[in-house]
């Protein structure tokens, strides 16, 4: 057995030695406890540790340790929450006013996930415009082919999303330093370019108030004890339908405003708070050209006269915003106040309505309904029960390239002769109603414009919606393109109620129709 290797399993004990004796240490000697002197190593104690470390490499070899890989982090993980951040603005045209162009400040957001792009403006308070979110989280097409990738993005470059043009000025630390990492030179910021329309509303807003008499030097100056104080007239205005209205005019000579309202159900000199409005409180100029009932800004310090309650003394003719307005009466305050300021005397009182409801023993035969006319309801081509709806399909008549891509939904109601104008959504783009249901007067000529007020005015009506017209709707052009089906056998059953020009404009539109879905369908088969 001594022959076998010095492995784990040969090395066997000899069953026949039984004695195994142990050399002692310990002892005793002359009472006294000793301990035996040890015999020292033939080979010092590190290379007795160096010797059996050999043995167990020749025993077992070497030990291998296990190498653990490097973390592994997918790119979804790596860039995660790393967005672009950009600063930017776009022009817009702006039509109708008197300044050419207005300056939108947007921030631009390139994800480095997915490359989407987000586009969102920040609110400015007051501003009258759809701000926030103008491009949502998605991928924008390149112009060249392709998306945008962020080596297409960098300051001074201009983005074109969707016909809309983004000038980049600005980024944050990070994407700079991200732009750098990866090589990319990064640009010069520069400033945003000022808005004609921000600076505007900013100076009128830092100028002084400016306090002036504008009334007839005849009259007294009013001063600040008239605050609270509101005067009632008795007026009637004329609508564009050739009839009138009786109405309650309430003038503050605080503020210089009108309002008009309808009588309420309750007695007149106490007008509530839910009698139906006419005009809101607002300045009205004297010399009123028929301009609407608005006043531009920027216009009010040209306008040399303001209405005051010297015009309103009774009977008088006046033009407001223009509707012929005939003032009839007063009541008693406002009596003592123009007798008091202008010495006006001899003033027709206000009328007094009776509106008592009938009791249980007749005493009183009239009612409410008798009292205060009710509205009549503006009739079409059918009865007030008719609902019918035609649509049209139009687009705006404008020299923009980006208007061209623009369609709206025209709404015909029958029963009233009303209008609805609703823009179809597009990419990049916002949809949504353009005009409530209301009449849409048609332009006036320069004649009605120098006469100063609205009288007769004429609003569309079917036979003005032919195809290929061109309707001017509060200022802008939409020229009709095409209707439904429905028009056409609407207009089939009503042959009489409109006019023959009206009737050949659609059979030409769908013997085209017609005619071009016969070739698409002639080349499908082929």
């Amino acid at each position: 057995m001594s022959d076998l290797p010095l492995l784990p399993g040969y090395c066997i004990d000899d069953p026949q030695v039984k004695a195994r004796p142990l050399r002692q240490s310990l002892g005793w000697k002359k009472g006294a406890p000793l301990v035996a002197e040890t015999i020292p190593p033939a080979l010092p104690l590190a290379d007795h540790h160096d010797l059996e470390r050999q043995e167990r490499l020749l025993q077992f070899g070497h030990k291998r340790r296990p190498q653990t890989p490097p973390r592994f982090l997918p790119e979804w993980a790596l860039l995660d929450k790393k967005v672009l951040r950009f600063r930017g603005y776009f022009s817009e045209q702006v039509e109708g006013s008197r300044q050419v162009y207005r300056v939108r400040p947007v921030v631009i957001c390139y994800h480095l996930l997915d490359d989407a792009i987000t586009v969102t403006e920040p609110r400015t308070p007051n501003s009258g415009l759809d701000q926030g979110r103008l491009l949502s989280r998605q991928r924008v097409p390149h112009p060249d082919g392709g998306f945008w990738h962020w080596t297409h993005l960098n300051l001074g470059k201009t983005l074109n999303l969707y016909g809309r043009h983004y000038v980049i000025c600005d980024c944050d630390p990070f994407t700079k330093e991200y732009l750098l990492s990866e090589g990319t030179e990064v640009g010069s910021p520069f400033p945003l370019p000022c808005d004609p329309y921000s600076l505007l509303r900013q100076s009128r807003a830092e100028s002084p108030m400016r306090i002036s008499d504008l009334r007839p030097h005849s009259a007294p100056a009013l001063t600040a004890r008239h605050r609270g104080i509101v005067l009632r007239f008795d007026v009637v205005v004329e609508e564009g339908d050739g009839g009138a209205v009786s109405a309650v005019l309430l003038y503050r000579p605080a503020g210089q405003t009108v309002e008009m309202r309808l009588p309420a159900h309750l007695q007149l000199p106490e007008i509530k708070r839910f009698s139906p409005v006419l005009l809101r409180p607002v300045k009205v100029p004297l010399s009123d050209s028929g301009r609407g009932a608005f006043v531009d800004i920027g216009e009010e310090g040209r306008i040399e006269e303001w209405l005051t309650p010297r015009h309103l003394i009774p009977p008088a003719t006046l033009t407001i915003f223009g509707r012929r307005v005939l003032v009839t009466g007063c009541d008693d305050a406002t009596q003592r106040f123009l007798l008091y300021h202008y010495g006006a005397d001899n003033i027709p009182p206000m009328k007094v309505v009776d509106n008592t409801k009938p009791d249980e023993t007749g005493s009183s035969g009239k009612t409410q309904s008798d009292v205060v006319p009710r509205h009549r309801p503006r009739r079409g081509l059918l009865d007030t029960d008719d609902a019918t709806v035609l649509r049209f399909s139009a687009k705006l008549d404008s020299p923009s390239d980006e208007d061209s891509d623009r369609c709206f939904i025209l709404t015909y109601h029958v029963v009233d002769a009303t209008m609805e104008l609703t823009e179809r959504p597009r990419p990049g783009g916002l949809g949504g109603r353009l005009l409530s249901r209301s009449r849409v007067p048609k332009p006036a000529s320069n004649d009605e414009k120098q006469r100063g007020y609205l009288l007769g005015y004429d609003f569309y009506t079917l036979d003005d919606l032919c195809i290929g017209s061109v309707l001017n709707i509060w200022g802008r052009h939409y020229v009709i393109t095409g209707a439904d089906r429905h028009v056409l056998n609407y207009i089939r059953q009503h042959e009489g109620l409109v006019s023959s020009q009206f009737l050949a404009s659609l059979h030409t539109f769908f013997e085209d129709d017609g005619e071009a879905q016969e070739e698409a369908g002639g080349g499908a088969d082929k």
